[in-house]
């Protein structure tokens, strides 16, 4: 360290000054001394140099090599340095420190990039030239029934033709994709777009439900028709119920045979008013009001309303016990009794098994499965399960299930009927609140 000074640029032109007149001394007197002194410091001068040339590469290297294995805390020390070294080992430190800053921001944009892409609803699918899975969000394993993607191979289990219409779908096209997944079955409208990144191209495929839009749509004209048929039913129904209420109570029509004619319209009409008017619960549902519940408190009670006969055995599996849903409790205590007591009607007096199992997913969203082991559906008869007014019982209307799709689409929620022998049960209702 005591020989420092000697790498500074001054004393560097020193040393050569005073070895060149020391030389030209030498050669112009035949003075042997100073041609030896003036020579060595010539000599001490050019090796000075060069040390101080390869000691400012060595450092170069080191910081760049650090940067390069993105040690961004590699720092070279400034003290005891004279001249230019001092100066370039002060600008290669502050250059660490920009990269630094740089790392530092460009994994807090990342952070915040994958915070925007798991949050939003549609489904983020991004592929390498090879085919092969960079990056997804959890929209996309959730719209394809996955509880993680990471290869599009995994999508073989739908059949073969949807996972090659994602590797063939070309930048700017679309298509629709079909299958039946976990939940029943699948609607997905696909866009793919390209870009590069960092000298390699990727597309990017962006999936989204439209089931649940074209459901949400088609149970809104429903709404909107079943208002209108009601109130003009109702308008025309009220006179009728009402002058044939009047008639019956005359002393001129009471033990004659109009009286039983006039019964027989009167009864008609309160009867048709009771069955419209249940038409009116479909259409207007209030706007329901959220609150914390336990979910096992609640099974219990609509238990205990004895919806189904005494041969039928109902299991609960709530995993864990103190599970909670935030939605309203009322409304969802009507979609519970629904599912029950349609179950109890399917498995009839011949006995059987219904068994309601509760959890929670890694994405914090609420399953309620509710099974039993009644007759199968129909596939006809399922496809149409949830239209309003669609029913195959006798002294059905037709609104119980869908009057629950309803309740759970404002509760943010969905219902859905599960294929067949799902989890070994013939009929697997599945109530998921998001």
């Amino acid at each position: 360290m005591e020989y420092k000074w000697l790498y500074t640029i001054w004393s560097r032109v020193f040393l050569l000054v005073v070895g060149t007149v020391l030389l030209t001394l030498g050669v112009s007197q035949g003075n042997m001394l100073y041609l030896v002194i003036g020579g060595v410091a010539c000599a001490a001068t050019f090796l000075v140099t060069y040390r101080s040339q390869s000691l400012l590469r060595e450092k170069c290297w080191l910081i760049l090599e650090a940067i390069r294995n993105k040690d961004y805390t590699f720092r070279l020390p400034t003290g005891g340095n004279w001249g230019g070294e001092s100066v370039l080992q002060e600008a290669l430190n502050k250059f660490g420190d920009l990269m630094g800053e740089q790392k530092q921001l460009m994994e807090q944009r990342e952070r915040f990039y994958e915070k925007v892409l798991s949050s939003v609803t549609s489904g983020v699918i991004i592929l390498d030239e090879n085919m092969k899975v960079v990056q997804t969000n959890p929209a996309a394993a959730r719209l394809l029934g996955l509880p993680v993607l990471g290869t599009l191979q995994q999508l073989e289990r739908y059949g073969e033709e949807v996972p090659q219409s994602l590797r063939t779908l070309v930048a700017g096209e679309r298509c629709n994709l079909h299958f039946t997944g976990p939940k029943g079955d699948v609607d997905l409208l696909v866009r793919a777009s390209e870009m590069m990144v960092g000298g390699n191209k990727v597309r990017i495929l962006t999936l989204n439900d439209i089931r649940n839009e074209l459901d949400a749509k088609e149970l809104d004209s429903w709404i909107k028709l079943t208002r209108v048929l009601t109130h003009e039913i109702m308008n025309s129904i009220a006179p009728i119920s009402s002058l044939s209420e009047t008639f019956l109570k005359r002393k001129d029509v009471v033990g004659t045979p109009l009286y039983d004619g006039i019964r027989v319209i009167h009864d008609t009409s309160v009867g048709l008013v009771s069955f419209v008017d249940s038409y009116r619960k479909f259409s207007a549902l209030q706007k329901p009001s959220p609150e914390p519940f336990y979910v096992l408190d609640m099974l219990r009670q609509v238990e205990k309303l004895g919806l189904v006969p005494e041969n039928v055995k109902i299991t609960f599996q709530v995993e864990p016990d103190d599970l909670m849903v935030y939605a309203d409790p009322n409304m969802i205590r009507q979609v519970l009794i629904n599912l029950l007591r349609n179950a109890g009607q399917a498995i009839g007096s011949q006995g059987g098994n219904i068994h309601v199992r509760a959890y929670s997913a890694a994405d914090e969203h609420v399953f309620i499965y509710v099974s039993n082991d009644g007759p199968v559906i129909p596939e006809e008869v399922a496809k149409q399960i949830f239209v309003p007014f669609f029913t195959t019982k006798q002294d059905g209307n037709g609104i119980g299930l869908s009057l629950s799709r309803q309740i759970m689409k404002l509760s943010g929620g969905s219902i859905s009927l599960l294929r067949a022998g799902t989890n070994g049960w013939n009929t697997t209702f599945v109530l998921e609140f998001e």
